[in-house]
């Protein structure tokens, strides 16, 4: 009998371009390797849009694979501490 508590759909490529929109291949294959299931690919996704991850207002930060997935997202951010 499979285990279906660990269970969740694996992310496709025609997943991650159906939530992020276009990116390169590389981008595409990190968060495929993170083994995250769609719905976590969109819980990242309202992480990094939300104005509470950028203001820091929930006083946490996402863990896991969402966590795995906003590090992936951001890693074309700006860094502003650059400045």
């Amino acid at each position: 009998m499979p285990d279906t508590q660990n269970s969740h759909p694996t992310l496709t490529r025609a997943d991650v371009v159906e939530i992020c929109g276009s990116l390169d291949d590389a981008r595409i294959a990190d968060i495929i390797a993170t083994g995250a299931s769609p719905a976590e690919l969109m819980e990242a996704r309202t992480w990094m849009a939300s104005d509470d991850y950028l203001a820091g207002t929930l006083h946490r930060a996402p863990v896991g694979r969402v966590g795995q997935l906003v590090e992936v997202l951001r890693e074309d951010e700006p860094d502003w501490d650059d400045e």
